[in-house]
């Protein structure tokens, strides 16, 4: 075999790239750890752990469609999204979960260079789809309490601007953006992204400001609410002449049919999914106050199914030695906006036990 540079067909900018580092998955856990899946408390991706809807192994065991394609456009899915969100269908758009669609919006809009505003500590996809469709990232870290700082963002608003991306409740840190703020940015006449992931933990969304905003989009996703992380599904929200374009880049089944039978249960089956929301919100709540009164701690009230927590360095590293002996799996952060944090996900209410046990018993 001859020996050919490959770098060479390697675009130059990603020859030193470094990707977008994920958790590792349930099984990469157990094999590193040498443990079973079924005895990791897995809380370090916001995942629903207590999984889909019951019915949902049933319909796809009796689906007899696996061999034919789904609809490319997905008419019944949208329908019966848009008749869940309280919008027709033509505002919507479906993809293989949220990464997938905010690499297609920014595939859509960016021109080489184009900026797109970011306010970390924040979802790391972001950054990295921006880089990968060549457009430029501008960070303005979050303040006080992670709030966004409108002043500055509003400042490095410019011609080369082309949207803002706002996490709403923030992730990793839990915070919802102050609606005037949302306002003021949309009143730029950028487009401007909201990302609604964890909606349903907060039931608080900027929904109504689309009336009069067409350069406003949603992003929701079914991965936490629904128990269906591993299948990938969201939906953007927003004008149908922006849906329009989307669908015109996106892949013809871009969404694979186990995903979309598994959307349609889960909106089918929306009661039993609201008491696992509530049970978790709960759940949640207890987790925040039987820390917030530990001084070796610095808890933030939290608006999705996970909590941030931050402490000093001896603390965070005997922690994360307690954790994994304890086979807990959690986020960790050490960024210069953070400090020694990490976010837990929010579990059952035995694995809750646990962690508020290791915590306060530091």
């Amino acid at each position: 075999m001859k020996s050919i540079n490959l770098t060479k067909f390697i675009r130059s900018d990603l020859i030193q790239y470094e990707e977008y580092k994920a958790v590792p998955s349930a099984y990469d856990i157990s094999e590193q750890n040498k443990v079973e899946i079924e005895k990791i408390n897995k809380l370090d991706a916001n995942e629903n752990i207590f999984g889909p809807s019951k019915s949902l192994n049933s319909v796809l065991l009796k689906f007899k469609g696996f061999q034919f394609y789904p609809d490319p456009e997905y008419k019944r899915l949208r329908r019966v999204i848009g008749k869940y969100v309280g919008i027709p269908e033509n505002n919507i758009v479906v993809g293989s979960g949220g990464d997938e669609l905010i690499d297609l919006l920014l595939r859509l809009i960016l021109e080489p260079k184009d900026q797109v505003i970011n306010s970390p500590p924040t979802f790391g996809s972001y950054s990295t789809s921006t880089f990968l469709n060549r457009g430029v990232i501008i960070n303005i870290p979050r303040i006080k309490d992670f709030a966004i700082n409108i002043k500055k963002i509003l400042n490095n608003i410019n011609n080369k601007t082309k949207l803002i991306i706002i996490c709403n409740p923030n992730n990793p840190t839990g915070n919802l953006t102050n609606l005037n703020h949302i306002i003021k940015i949309l009143d730029t006449q950028k487009l401007v992204l909201i990302d609604e992931a964890y909606f349903e933990f907060s039931n608080i969304t900027v929904l109504p400001l689309m009336k009069k905003n067409s350069n406003l989009i949603i992003l929701r996703s079914f991965s936490k609410w629904a128990g269906i992380a591993g299948l990938r599904l969201g939906y953007l929200i927003a004008s149908p002449f922006l849906i329009n374009q989307v669908m015109k880049i996106k892949p013809p089944y871009n969404v694979n049919v186990a995903a979309e039978l598994a959307g349609l249960v889960s909106l089918e089956d929306i009661k039993s999914r609201k008491e696992i929301i509530n049970q978790i919100i709960m759940e949640r709540e207890r987790i925040y106050k039987a820390i917030k009164n530990n001084n070796k701690f610095i808890i933030y009230p939290s608006f999705g199914n996970y909590l941030f927590i931050q402490t000093n360095e001896t603390l965070f590293f005997k922690l994360r030695t307690n954790f994994r002996q304890n086979k807990i799996a959690v986020r960790y952060y050490d960024f210069s906006s953070t400090g020694k944090a990490f976010r837990i996900t929010i579990g059952t209410s035995a694995q809750n036990n646990k962690v508020i046990k290791i915590l306060n018993n530091l």
